[in-house]
């Protein structure tokens, strides 16, 4: 799934020994970078310790994006400008008549009328089926980026964005530009995979084993979408380094909380991170 549900999942206490929690240094400088997934279910606080830690240990907070900002009417109304049709076509005119005859069958498992999803995009209705089903399995809470910019705002702590809404939302509005038939095909499938694949995704991002995460959410979307794979994963992490690198330099210590499918892979920030000369251990 980046697979479409580890990205929005990610575009989640359990007594482990380690979290998906770093520390990075330049041998003067410290930053922690803690991995995301942006809904959980109540079970799953409290959050394992290494972010309590690496957030008491922080004078400033990191995120992908303003959060805040993300809940505005102004931008709810920027986003239903891009992510739906506003003119006389529909998803009927964009995907073939097979595909729409799958997606109205699995709208139906669900009691959804195919006439309430003919006016979104693709990209917003890989992310419509993917939160009806999180709500039927009960992923419900906030995630650990809201749990944490909660926390900095009672706090008092200073908040750094690495990109605008209206960035991220242009991310988003290319998923399946230009392939939509395949793309719906991908979400629904994706979705159906769900309930049987929670548990080892969630135990992964706990255990911070971010070789089995990449394998499980992010490898097979990599070979059927590369190019939405770098554009959502590739391309932003590229985009970030240099302000990571000038946060880095300051006197005071950050807590970089982004997507946890930013991490793992050849270009995550990981690796970006080692290959610019930091050292990262994880908490």
């Amino acid at each position: 799934m980046v697979r479409i549900t580890a990205l929005i999942l990610t575009l989640f206490s359990l007594s482990v020994h380690a979290a998906s929690v770093w520390k990075v240094s330049d041998g003067t400088h410290t930053m922690y970078f803690g991995g995301t997934l942006h809904i959980l279910s109540p079970d799953d606080y409290p959050l394992p310790g290494a972010y309590a830690r690496a957030y008491d240990r922080a004078d400033a907070l990191v995120f992908e994006t303003d959060i805040a900002a993300l809940s505005s009417p102004d931008f709810a109304a920027k986003s239903l400008q891009r992510l739906t049709y506003t003119d006389a076509t529909s998803l009927r005119d964009h995907i073939s008549d097979d595909t729409l005859d799958e997606l109205r069958a699995y709208l139906q498992t669900h009691g959804i009328p195919l006439e309430q999803v003919l006016k979104l995009k693709p990209a917003l209705v890989g992310i419509t089926l993917s939160m009806v089903e999180f709500q039927r399995i009960g992923l419900t809470s906030q995630g650990v980026d809201k749990f944490y910019h909660a926390a900095a705002s009672d706090d008092g702590k200073p908040m750094h964005f690495l990109e605008t809404p209206e960035e991220q939302l242009d991310f988003i509005a290319a998923m399946g530009s230009g392939d939509e038939d395949a793309y719906i095909r991908y979400a629904i499938k994706d979705v159906q995979q769900i309930p049987g694949m929670l548990d080892t995704l969630k135990a992964n991002w706990r255990e911070g084993d971010m070789s089995r995460f990449h394998a499980l959410s992010m490898a097979e979307f990599e070979q059927a979408y590369p190019e939405i794979y770098d554009l959502l994963l590739t391309q932003r992490n590229n985009n970030w380094m240099p302000a990571l690198k000038s946060l880095m330099a300051t006197p005071a210590t950050e807590f970089v909380l982004v997507g946890a499918m930013h991490m793992p892979g050849d270009t995550g920030l990981l690796a970006q991170l080692r290959a610019a000369g930091y050292t990262v251990e994880q908490l």
